[in-house]
């Protein structure tokens, strides 16, 4: 009995590890019928190669030593010709989500040049939805670590099966990862300007990873367009993070700001160093306003941004704005369009904040949403409230309208 009880015990334990193997190669052996690989196998090319199982990757039969773990992963490097794609194929379609990410992960992170190929008909073929859109990406990012040029013009060229520009900005931030240098010189040559302004934004996302200084320069290359204001946001919070206060107010000193352009570049980012500074320190950011209180990027924006962090509630953050320095430029600026949000907001206590300041310059713009508002119901309360605006042009406007809406209203009737 104990001898049997013995052989038992051992045959658990074999298939138990049979079971664990199994899983961890993760379905190595693939599905023969798995559609998408006849480039490699000999059948009609698909959409993005060539007759010889070529595609804009180069040769797929290239030295697997380049593959991007560098490591020596049986069934993985040392596959035969098309298993990489049979199993990436088999991956995708996974119906367990966990093990499905854990399969595609390790087959992108063994990618190399002998097997990107087959990798790419997977996909080519694989199902079309938002996580499988997200893992080619992933694969366009490994692609980029191994041929940059040819993976970014694959994700660019209308003809390609899995066309996608997101796909291509992936691509850059792969190269610049592996080699910050020759990303940073094609995206330079890059001629339509909305495409190059998010491989832009990509190449300095890698370039946080390991060359801070490195990429604030590079940032400044980048400064307009719809990419600014992310690339804007990491720089800061990488800054932040590594260096400190400190670190975000050298950042903002050392931009020169001469041109308008660079004037403009500056001025947002100073409004996202006021941001950070206000949240962790408002009397930090209070320090940076006083002392570049004649600055020209110090912009109503900024203001706004650091009054938001600083200060709870809206009377408060209109509070905290109205203790600025008076000869900041954009300070009125910033009283009446926050006062406007405060008049959406409670258009009783918004009154109630106005009427209780000493008022003055400051406060000018805030009195013109005010009367603006308090027209539709008491034209006279309104242009009382006009009349204590101190600014000449912005009380005759805002007359100017007041007796226009109500002659209009006359007419009407």
């Amino acid at each position: 009995m104990e001898i049997r009880k013995g052989k038992l015990v051992i045959l658990n334990l074999a298939w138990a590890s049979a079971v664990v193997a199994a899983f961890l190669l993760g379905g190595q052996g693939g599905d023969p019928g798995v559609p998408g690989t006849n480039a490699i196998t000999g059948g009609k090319p698909s959409a993005g190669q060539s007759e010889n199982g070529v595609t804009a990757l180069g040769n797929s039969s290239g030295n697997r030593k380049g593959g991007i773990a560098g490591g020596n992963f049986a069934g993985i490097q040392d596959a035969g010709p098309g298993t990489v794609g049979r199993r990436m194929a088999s991956a995708l379609s996974d119906p367990d989500p966990l093990r499905r990410n854990a399969r595609i992960a390790e087959l992108l992170i063994n990618l190399n040049a002998g097997n990107a190929a087959e990798v790419l008909v997977a996909f080519e073929n694989g199902p079309r939805n938002d996580e499988t859109n997200r893992h080619f990406r992933d694969f366009m990012y490994a692609w980029g670590r191994l041929a940059g040029e040819k993976a970014i013009a694959y994700a660019l060229d209308s003809e390609s099966a899995r066309r996608d520009s997101r796909a291509g900005t992936s691509a850059v931030s792969g190269w610049a990862n592996r080699d910050p240098e020759g990303a940073r010189e094609y995206v330079a040559g890059v001629e339509d300007e909305g495409a190059r302004e998010w491989m832009h934004f990509s190449v300095m996302r890698e370039m946080l990873q390991s060359d801070l200084d490195g990429a604030i320069t590079y940032s400044e290359k980048n400064k307009s367009g719809r990419a600014r204001g992310l690339q804007t946001d990491q720089l800061a919070s990488v800054i932040f993070e590594e260096r400190g206060l400190s670190g975000m107010t050298e950042w903002i000193n050392g931009i020169d700001h001469a041109s308008e352009d660079m004037l403009s570049y500056k001025g947002y980012a100073a409004g996202v160093v006021l941001d950070r500074m206000a949240g962790a320190d408002p009397e930090a950011a209070l320090q940076f306003i006083t002392d570049n209180v004649a600055q020209p990027f110090i912009t109503s924006h900024g203001l706004e941004r650091a009054a938001r962090r600083a200060a709870g509630p809206i009377n408060e953050e209109l509070d905290w704005l109205t203790q600025l320095p008076a000869e900041l430029s954009g300070k009125k600026r910033a009283i009446g369009e926050r006062f406007e949000d405060y008049i959406r907001e409670d258009f009783v206590a918004a009154g109630q904040w106005l009427a209780s300041r000493p008022l003055g310059p400051s406060y000018d713009k805030a009195i013109k949403e005010y009367a603006v508002s308090a027209a539709r119901d008491d034209r006279e309360a309104a242009l009382a409230w006009a009349e204590r605006i101190t600014d000449d042009k912005i009380k005759e406007d805002l007359m100017r309208r007041l007796t226009g809406d109500q002659a209009r209203r006359d007419d009407r009737r």
